[in-house]
């Protein structure tokens, strides 16, 4: 048996994204839903991959092929990855690095981060696709005699998930981390503004006194927790204004004006 080096085209089809992601802020972030508001989590669809691997390293051999295909699912289900593994892909030569791998002490696959990532990705999809059975690779690739029942299963493990494991987030990291910190630094900017200026004008809002004191305690909070940059303390009050308008309907455009400053730049 032999990986099928025609399943590439249809892997670069399968991940074939904009390698422009690097440099763009059009990039739809995960959300968590708490009530009505929409609110911006970081890295939650690289939890979920890097949750997929450790499910993989953690687990055996007879529930592998349903896990190789939830670490494909975590990818396919993420913009950010499947933007990132398409630049991984784009011009890479999976035959020739594949024929170069192969050596009398087992595979040795290539260092490099971008490499790594579309080397073990072809790997896990010619698996996934039935190319070649995972027991046929182990067989061919991760059999030795100095090595004892199971210990193909690891080794395989140890050569390709967790090279591609930790492969996968530094190219995120190094992709997306200042992307993040831009964005929520806008994010924070904009919040203070909005929140400063309605703290301002909170006379003219039509609300009883009490509930006029209640809002500009909440816009107040809001501003403070964006000056510290604290971001789950930020969600946590814009879940507290989401729940006051919904009594004070004519603060609802102040809310709107709050959740406006997480809209992608």
């Amino acid at each position: 048996m032999h990986l099928n080096i025609a399943l590439i085209s249809n892997l670069n089809k399968t991940f074939n994204k904009s390698p422009e992601f690097v440099c763009t802020f059009n990039i739809k972030f995960d959300i968590l839903i708490l009530g009505n508001i929409e609110v911006c989590m970081d890295n939650l669809d690289l939890n979920k991959f890097n949750i997929a691997c450790e499910d993989f390293i953690a687990g055996k051999y007879i529930l592998a092929n349903i896990k190789i295909k939830a670490i494909i699912n975590a990818i396919n289900e993420s913009e950010k990855l499947t933007d990132l593994v398409s630049s991984c892909l784009d011009g890479f030569d999976f035959a020739t690095t594949w024929k170069e791998s192969v050596t009398s002490q087992g595979l040795i696959i290539p260092n490099d981060d971008k490499c790594i990532i579309a080397y073990c990705l072809n790997v896990l999809y010619n698996l996934n696709e039935g190319s070649i059975t995972l027991l046929d690779l182990l067989n061919k690739y991760f059999s030795s005699s100095k090595l004892s029942g199971g210990e193909e299963f690891k080794l395989f493990v140890n050569t390709i998930i967790k090279p591609f494991k930790l492969a996968i987030n530094n190219e995120y990291n190094r992709v997306y981390a200042n992307l993040e910190v831009v964005y929520q630094n806008e994010v924070f900017y904009k919040l203070i503004g909005v929140a400063e200026a309605n703290i301002n004008n909170i006379d003219e809002i039509r609300l009883k006194e009490i509930e006029r004191e209640e809002l500009k305690l909440l816009l107040t909070a809001i501003k403070d927790a964006s000056e510290r940059k604290d971001k789950q303390l930020v969600y946590t009050i814009m879940v507290g204004i989401d729940y006051f308008v919904k009594f004070n309907k004519r603060a609802k455009n102040i809310y709107l004006q709050l959740k406006d400053c997480f809209e992608r730049i």
